[in-house]
């Protein structure tokens, strides 16, 4: 069983079809690719905030460029998760528009044209559940 998330490299699978393979977690970033999804071939490295809640039970939250609030419950001896997100609505309304790699320059300043030009509200919410695999 992990002891901790932090420092663990995954396949993770949610329940409304997505899959990040690989997903790399370390002391303070995930670093993922969306290998199945509305936007496969994102690839990401997000800076997060960290908790473990109880013994096996540890938290990660990150806010995107795109204004996307996303929090896990990662679950140890279960190897599953709990995600909730906030999408913006500009977003969720197309999702492809979110394939590319969010430290390329020119990937950025498209996400900053269409937060400029496109509406936020109200917020699009995923909350589901998934499992992982250690890889």
């Amino acid at each position: 069983m992990l002891t901790s998330i932090l420092g663990a490299r995954l396949s993770w699978y949610q329940a409304d079809g997505w899959v990040f393979d690989p997903v790399i977690v370390g002391p303070d970033i995930i670093e993922y690719t969306l290998a199945k999804g509305p936007h496969a071939g994102r690839h990401a490295i997000q800076h997060f905030y960290y908790q473990r809640v109880a013994p096996g039970v540890e938290t990660t939250v990150w806010y995107e460029k795109s204004g996307a609030l996303v929090h896990i419950t990662w679950y140890l001896e279960t190897q599953t998760t709990h995600r909730f997100a906030a999408l913006p609505a500009w977003l969720a309304k197309d999702m492809t528009v979110y394939r590319g790699d969010n430290q390329d320059p020119a990937f950025i300043e498209k996400i900053r044209k269409l937060i400029s030009q496109e509406q936020d509200w109200p917020r699009h919410i995923l909350n589901d559940d998934g499992y992982f695999k250690v890889i």
